[in-house]
């Protein structure tokens, strides 16, 4: 799960880091990216390099979203206009969602 806004915090690039770290160890990785993280789901990768461990999100951040198992975030209060990675869900289904998984880390 990844809380932090990438443009004030370098969290949410460690998280990615690290993702990808467990999917080459072939274990299954799902995200949640809470509505200070869509940042990470609007911007090319080009447009967050100038953020603190930006190189490391325009470096990694594509193939983690080509690599994840799922991707879900937390919906938008007006829809974007471009199409988007993963699919919405709202932050009241997650626990349901959390009971399945082994591990949680939060971002």
């Amino acid at each position: 799960m990844i809380k932090a806004d990438p443009a004030n915090d370098p969290r949410p690039a460690e998280a990615i880091r690290s993702a990808l770290g467990l999917i080459a160890g072939e274990i299954p990785v799902s995200v949640y990216l809470f509505r200070e993280a869509h940042a990470l789901l609007l911007s090319s990768p080009d447009d967050l390099l100038d953020l603190e461990d930006g190189e490391v999100l325009h470096r990694f951040l594509g193939m983690f979203f080509d690599m994840a198992t799922e991707i879900l975030y937390e919906p938008f209060p007006t829809p974007p206009s471009q199409s988007l990675r993963g699919k919405p869900l709202p932050p009241k289904d997650l626990g349901r969602l959390i009971a399945g998984f082994d591990h949680t880390i939060f971002f």
